[in-house]
C-alpha cells in the first residue's frame, strides 16, 4: 500500500510529464501546420496535394512515444519495409517494367535518410541493443531484398506483359495504420490507364525464427474486438473507459471488464505508475502483484462467456485480428542472422498455410490451456479433434498482449 507522500510524490510527478506532454503536442501541431500551409501553398486551381505527417514529432513515426531510449524492433521494422520497397522497385526497374508514383530514385533516398537519421545518427540512445544496429540494419535490407523477390514472383503470374503493364509501390506501413495491416503495396496497371491487373497488400514481416507475432492489442482491445469490434475497433477514437462503458450497456460482465481496465490504464496499474516510479519498479509491480496472470484470466472469462452465446461472429474476429483473413498478403521472412540464407513465405505460394485457412473458412473451436504458474498461454484452434495449430498469447510492455504463431511447417 502507498503512503500519502508516496501517492503525492506520484501525483507530482503526473503533473509534470502532463506538462511536458503539452508542450511537446503543441510543437507537433505547430510542424502539422506548417506542413499543411506549405502543401496549400503549391496547390494550383484543381489541384491536390499530399501531405506526409510521419514524422512530425522530431522525425519520428506519430505512434512512437518521444523518449531518451529509442525502440529498436519498432525502427527496424520501418526500416524493414523501406527496403522491401526499393528492392521490388529494384527488380521491376531491371526487369524494364514501368513505374508510377514513388521512382526506384526516391525509395532507395527514402531508405537511405532513414537509415543515416533514425538507426546511425550518433545522438540516438539504443541502450544495451547499440552493438544491434548495424547487424540488425544489414538483417532488414537482406531480408527486404527476399520479400522483395518474392512479392515480384507472385504478381507475374496474372501480368502477361510488361509491355503493356505500369507498376506502383506504395509505403503504407504507417499512413495506414488502422485502416489495413499491409506495410506495402504493389499494384499493376493496365498501362496508361487505372485499370488494375493485380494488386498486392504485403505484410512483412522479418524474424529470426519461424515463431511469429501476428497480433498486438491492449488488454481491452483485445476483448472487445474479439466480441464485437464495432465498439473497440482501430478506428474508433474513443477512450478506454467510454469503450468499456459500452460494452457492460451491451454484454453486462461489468466487475470484469472493469477491472481489466483498471489494470490496463486505472490510476494505479503498472502502466500509469511506469511513468513516476520507471519501468523496472513497475514490472516488479506486475510480476509481485501476478497482473498478468489476473489480467489473462478475466479476460479469457469475459471470452467464454461470450463464446458460447456468438461463436461464429467471435470466429471470425479472431481471424481478422491473427491477419488469417486473406485480406493482405503475408510475407514472412526467417533469418537466424546477418550474412546467412534468408527463407520466405508467401500466403499466396504456401498450400499448408491456404489448406489451414481454408478449414478456418468452416466450424471451428478456440479453446485456451491456462495454468496459474506461468503466463504465457496456449490457444488452440481444432476443427473436431483435429488441432489445425496453436497460438501463443503472451503479454508485454505492462499493458498489452501478443499472440504468437510457429510457421515452420506451412512452407
Amino acid at each position: 500500500m502507498l503512503s500519502f507522500k508516496e501517492y503525492q510524490e506520484i501525483n507530482e510527478g503526473l503533473m509534470d510529464s502532463l506538462r511536458s506532454l503539452a508542450k511537446k503536442i503543441k510543437k507537433a501541431a505547430r510542424t502539422i501546420s506548417k506542413s499543411i500551409k506549405r502543401g496549400f501553398g503549391r496547390l494550383g486551381f484543381g489541384k491536390t496535394a499530399k501531405i506526409k505527417l510521419n514524422y512530425a514529432t522530431d522525425g519520428q513515426p506519430l505512434n512512437e512515444a518521444k523518449t531518451d531510449k529509442v525502440d529498436l524492433k519498432s525502427r527496424m521494422g520501418y526500416y524493414s519495409e523501406f527496403c522491401t520497397a526499393y528492392e521490388l522497385a529494384l527488380l521491376i526497374a531491371n526487369a524494364g517494367g514501368s513505374m508510377r508514383g514513388m521512382t526506384v530514385q526516391q525509395l532507395k533516398s527514402h531508405k537511405e535518410r532513414y537509415k543515416k537519421d533514425k538507426l546511425l545518427a550518433k545522438d540516438l540512445n539504443f541502450g544495451t541493443n547499440v552493438s544491434k544496429v548495424k547487424s540488425e540494419a544489414q538483417r532488414m535490407e537482406e531480408s527486404g531484398a527476399a520479400m522483395g523477390a518474392s512479392i515480384w514472383n507472385d504478381i507475374q503470374t496474372s501480368v502477361e506483359d510488361l509491355e503493356f503493364t505500369e507498376f506502383e509501390v506504395r509505403l503504407t506501413g504507417e499512413s495506414g495504420k488502422g485502416i489495413t495491416k499491409a506495410d506495402i503495396e504493389l499494384i499493376a496497371y493496365k498501362k496508361k490507364t487505372n485499370e488494375v491487373i493485380d494488386h498486392i497488400e504485403a505484410s512483412l514481416k522479418a524474424y529470426k525464427d519461424w515463431n511469429i507475432n501476428v497480433s498486438n492489442s491492449t488488454f481491452t482491445s483485445w476483448v472487445i474486438n474479439l466480441i464485437d469490434p464495432d465498439i473497440g475497433g482501430f478506428q474508433t477514437k474513443a477512450t478506454v473507459q467510454s469503450k468499456v462503458d459500452e460494452f457492460v450497456k451491451r454484454y453486462g460482465l461489468e466487475k470484469e471488464m472493469m477491472r481489466i481496465a483498471q489494470l490496463q490504464s486505472g490510476p494505479e496499474s503498472p502502466a500509469k505508475l511506469k511513468k513516476t516510479i520507471g519501468r523496472a519498479a513497475a514490472k516488479k509491480l506486475v510480476d509481485d502483484n501476478g497482473v498478468y496472470i489476473e489480467v489473462r484470466n478475466l479476460m479469457i472469462d469475459v471470452f467464454e462467456n461470450q463464446y458460447k452465446r456468438n461463436k461464429e461472429q467471435i470466429n471470425e474476429n479472431m481471424i481478422k485480428l491473427l491477419g488469417f483473413d486473406g485480406a493482405d498478403t503475408l510475407y514472412l521472412s526467417v533469418q537466424a542472422k546477418a550474412g546467412k540464407d534468408v527463407k520466405v513465405l508467401s500466403s499466396r505460394q504456401s498450400k499448408e498455410f491456404n489448406k489451414i485457412l481454408d478449414s478456418m473458412k468452416k466450424d471451428f473451436d478456440i479453446e485456451f490451456e491456462k495454468d496459474d504458474s506461468k503466463v504465457n498461454t496456449a490457444v488452440t484452434f481444432k476443427s473436431g479433434n483435429t488441432v489445425l495449430f496453436k497460438s501463443n498469447f503472451g503479454f508485454r510492455d505492462l499493458d498489452k498482449v501478443s499472440q504468437f504463431v510457429n510457421f515452420k511447417g506451412w512452407m
